[in-house]
């Protein structure tokens, strides 16, 4: 075969691939198709913004100003970035390269002993264009590699989104349900105190024994303790939720978070519609990213099985060339093309043990895939049962304060009538004191169950009129 002929044999091979390495297939997880009870006569879709299910402005402000300001969101944009530059870095190298190539030369050559001849100048500009022609799709390989690995690095901040907002959501709630367990703290001690004063005067005229005016005492003081106790509470609380939001908490008195309304005057967070769909756990954005993950270790397996065949590099030359300087660009032109096939022989195993490494990576992404859906799943299942023990408990708790707010009015009336002792009295004060910080404690408990549920789906709910929207499919028995 001519040279020629070899040549344009190279360069018709260069636009031929054959594709190495194992097929690009999702990982399969049986799940079931819902998570309880039938399906519903309403269809489930997912909600971006799910913190808005909770409808307070002012929540869904903290969330936004966290967005635009935390500090490890601003970390995950920038990884985004690098990938998106590595997988413009990767794409380039299956498109030619061309560069500018100049060169000024002088050269003489001595005939004979004592002959000389004349020097002669070569002056060149040319294009050098070079390019891999990919034919055993190692360059697709890598690039398919790389924009896995953007969506994987897309999916890593869409878990800190998700992680921030949950995380935002929860302080402020839980900032809500100690500003009120405070005031109801501040209240009780504002009330012991008059009637230590009270007891006071009492015992000082001798109308009332020492025992009663101490317990007063005693009772005055667990008040003020408390009172402390949640100060210390909400602090630590604002200064978590600034931090979230990107303020710094030393400027306390220009950055204090805004409060909306308490917490028993939210509307009631949405119900969980029978037979949520356990499809709406595939929205999660750690499942995604280890999807994303495993299938890139799948394509540089293909991309070190590839680095085992022969490279075919194309080069060529094309410009003009002169003797005269000034001739330069009206000169002849000039040209060469090459092409060039590199076959590795023997490296020591080295492409092996890379084909092996890729393989063990997919394995183990493999397994990480399958471990985060099953972490997915456990999350999921505590967050309903969290969420429905936490409902149960604020009824019951509800209905435990009503009774202890009568217990606690009765207690009174019957020891201003002389009915009952000044320890009866105690007792139910600090009874009552003590159910309605518990009662708190639930609202704030049920609220962020719903937000871990939120978090251990990817996201909220809505739900919309089976009249509106086409039929959801039905389920295989």
């Amino acid at each position: 075969m001519t040279t020629s002929g070899l040549l344009a044999a190279l360069i018709l091979g260069s636009f031929f691939h054959l594709d190495m390495g194992p097929a690009m297939t999702k990982p399969v997880t049986d799940v079931p198709v819902s998570w309880s009870g039938p399906v519903s006569g309403d269809l489930i879709t997912p909600r971006t913004a799910w913190w808005t299910l909770f409808r307070e402005p002012v929540l869904d402000r903290c969330v936004e100003e966290a967005f635009r300001n935390n500090r490890n969101l601003e970390q995950a944009l920038a990884r985004v970035e690098q990938a998106r530059a590595v997988l413009g870095e990767t794409r380039s190298q299956q498109s030619p390269e061309v560069n500018l190539q100049v060169e000024a030369a002088r050269a003489r050559v001595i005939e004979g002993a004592n002959g000389s001849s004349n020097p002669t100048n070569t002056n060149d500009v040319l294009g050098a264009v070079s390019y891999e022609a990919d034919l055993w799709s190692k360059l697709r390989k890598a690039t398919t590699a790389a924009k896995l690995q953007l969506l994987s690095s897309e999916a890593a901040r869409d878990t800190v989104r998700l992680s921030l907002a949950g995380q935002v959501a929860k302080a402020y709630f839980s900032l809500r349900g100690q500003d009120q367990q405070l005031q109801i703290a501040q209240e009780t001690l504002q009330t012991r105190k008059e009637a230590l004063a009270l007891r006071k005067l009492l015992y000082e005229k001798g109308r009332t024994s020492e025992l009663d005016y101490r317990q007063d005492q005693s009772e005055t003081a667990v008040a003020a303790v408390k009172v402390r106790q949640m100060e210390n509470a909400v602090a630590r609380s604002e200064h978590a939720l600034l931090v979230l939001m990107g303020r710094n908490p030393q400027e306390q008195v220009a950055n204090q978070v805004t409060r909306g309304v308490s917490l028993d005057a939210l509307p009631q967070p949405p119900e969980i519609p029978p037979g949520l769909p356990s499809q709406l756990l595939e929205r999660r954005p750690d499942i995604r990213q280890s999807e994303q993950d495993y299938l890139a270790a799948l394509a540089k397996i293909g991309e070190a099985k590839a680095a085992q065949f022969p490279t075919l590099s194309l080069t060529g030359l094309f410009g003009s060339a002169s003797p005269e300087l000034e001739d330069l660009f009206t000169g002849p032109t000039a040209w060469e093309l090459a092409g060039k096939l590199l076959a590795p022989l023997v490296d020591g195993g080295k492409r092996k043990s890379r084909v092996k490494k890729a393989e063990a990576a997919a394995r183990e992404s493999l397994g990480i895939y399958d471990q985060t859906v099953r972490t997915a799943f456990q999350e999921t299942l505590d967050a309903l049962v969290g969420n429905t023990k936490a409902q149960e408990i604020l009824t019951l708790q509800t209905e435990q304060e009503k009774a202890q707010s009568r217990a606690y009015e009765l207690a009174k009336a019957k020891y201003e009538g002389g009915y009952a002792s000044h320890l009866d009295l105690l007792d139910a004060q600090r009874q009552l004191f003590q159910v309605q910080l518990d009662l708190e404690g639930s609202r704030t408990d049920r609220l962020n169950a719903v937000v871990d549920l939120c978090l251990a789906l990817g996201g909220g709910w809505d739900t919309a009129s089976a009249d509106q929207t086409p039929k959801a499919q039905a389920p295989k028995p």
